[in-house]
């Protein structure tokens, strides 16, 4: 039988986060992963290892430059339509979960009616730390932005049977119908119709520490081309005035992340 939630992303450098990234989303229910390397140099394949020896992970090497992450997504959809109820198209620094502690293809299950569900993201900052710290991307951040019903573009999950393209990273074109955000309302371009996060979310990892910032705005991501923005040691510290919210809602899955990373060290 064929998965029913499946996650595609494209990635350079994240060999770091990765083995945690696709753990914690076995945890909350994602079955297959489709991943596309944009050229890294880490050590990537290790992280991943014990998800491809199982074929949790299906990886293609994917130097394309420019715009090499929608190239990827385009690619996905040509060649996984088939394999996979849903396809989410998330980054190696997002992580998608319900905040209600339910499994993703369970939530799921309310939208099939729709071709593709656009899911809000919430930004964290560094929480204070100046270095990687010893933890875990999920324990360690759990500080988020205080601007209140700030948008943010969302991300989104798709039927891949009735997607014809990406249009951006974002969003998607579709064969019929359109697609919502959490309260089945149609999606305003690449926002939702709301900032409500309280089935679906993404956690957005953007910074981590203010070390890891500097070093990941200091060169391409997976597109292609550098990151917007000033690369200043410290710059992240000091804008964490703005992260004022303690946010620990996808700690809940903590326990169970935990183990799978026990179950799949080497």
């Amino acid at each position: 039988m064929k998965p029913y939630l499946s996650i595609c992303a494209s990635y350079k450098w994240e060999g770091p986060y990765l083995r945690e990234w696709v753990a914690f989303h076995r945890v909350v229910g994602v079955e297959r992963f489709f991943l596309y390397d944009n050229d890294s140099d880490d050590e990537h394949r290790e992280a991943l290892r014990p998800y491809l020896e199982d074929g949790t992970v299906e990886l293609l090497h994917w130097p394309e430059y420019p715009m090499g992450q929608v190239k990827a997504y385009a690619h996905c959809l040509n060649e996984h339509a088939g394999d996979s109820r849903w396809i989410a198209f998330v980054d190696i620094d997002e992580f998608l979960f319900s905040p209600q502690g339910r499994p993703l293809p369970e939530v799921m299950a309310r939208y099939e009616r729709w071709p593709g569900v656009g899911v809000n993201r919430l930004l964290f900052g560094t929480s204070g730390h100046e270095t990687r710290p010893a933890g875990g991307v999920v324990e360690s951040y759990t500080r988020r932005l205080d601007i209140p019903d700030m948008k943010a573009s969302v991300k989104s999950i798709v039927d891949p049977a009735r997607a014809i393209r990406p249009l951006n990273p974002h969003v998607f074109a579709y064969t019929e119908g359109h697609a919502v955000d959490e309260h089945e309302q149609p999606l305003d371009g690449t926002f939702a119709a709301s900032t409500s996060s309280a089935t679906l979310r993404i956690n957005h990892y953007y910074t981590k520490s203010d070390e890891e910032r500097v070093l990941k705005h200091s060169r391409p991501h997976a597109g292609g081309r550098m990151r917007e923005g000033p690369n200043l040691p410290g710059k992240g510290l000091r804008e964490d005035r703005h992260f004022g919210v303690l946010d620990d809602a996808i700690q809940q899955y903590l326990p169970a992340l935990q183990a799978e990373l026990e179950r799949v060290k080497p």
